[in-house]
């Protein structure tokens, strides 16, 4: 349940927001936005884009009545517009069309009717609106496979890691199109030597080995 306030200062959580942001910035070009955090847990992601765009409503969704709690005390001291909603199921109970900027953070993993949800997801987006969408590399899995034998607590719950094939074929069924991609965190520490290498890989190494070694995939979506 504390899972974005025990990892909102670690390297590998962070890096979520800070490289979509450098993904997605080049094709924002309104002057302010709206914006659907969908999983929002903490308002982390809200919090995050409030210091780089002009927020004209922020729409966070959780199904947990506590991660809603401590969005609504982060939130509040952003002084934004903002509404909170919780949801249990699908479709979403917001209108078509209506977000500028969809924040998709570590959560497709979790829904098992992902092809569904992408497709709400591409509803709720304005036709020139972008969706970030990040989620672990299932190549990953074998890291939550170990951490269970040996009994440490990895934070992931129930998941599923998905293919690039699996996401592209939902992306394609939900009439989306991929803007941009990329894929990150292959040295999941918080040290400075770590990072600093991290980094120089991310920068470095060529793209068939991030796509298959490193930790996260980010994707920036339109749609079509």
């Amino acid at each position: 349940k504390d899972y974005d306030v025990v990892n909102s200062e670690i390297y590998p959580y962070y890096r979520r927001f800070t490289n979509s942001f450098d993904l997605a910035t080049k094709f924002m070009i309104k002057d302010s936005y709206t914006i659907l955090d969908i999983q929002s847990r903490s308002g982390n992601g809200t919090e995050f884009w409030s210091n780089k765009i002009n927020i004209e409503l922020a729409v966070c969704v959780d199904f947990s009545d506590y991660l809603i709690s401590l969005a609504r005390n982060r939130i509040d001291s952003l002084k934004i517009p903002y509404k909170l909603l919780k949801i249990n199921d699908f479709p979403i109970p917001l209108d078509d069309s209506s977000f500028d900027l969809v924040l998709c953070y570590e959560t497709v993993e979790h829904i098992f009717d992902y092809d569904y949800f992408i497709k709400e997801l591409s509803r709720l987006i304005t036709n020139d609106g972008i969706i970030i969408l990040t989620c672990p590399a299932v190549s990953w899995e074998w890291v939550h496979w170990l951490s269970a034998i040996i009994n440490i607590n990895h934070s992931e719950g129930p998941h599923r890691f998905l293919k690039r094939s699996q996401l592209s074929r939902s992306f394609k069924n939900a009439n989306l199109k991929i803007l941009s991609e990329n894929n990150t965190i292959l040295l999941p520490f918080n040290n400075k030597v770590s990072i600093a290498f991290d980094r120089l890989l991310e920068k470095y190494m060529p793209t068939f080995l991030k796509s298959t070694f490193m930790l996260r995939r980010t994707f920036i979506l339109q749609r079509i």
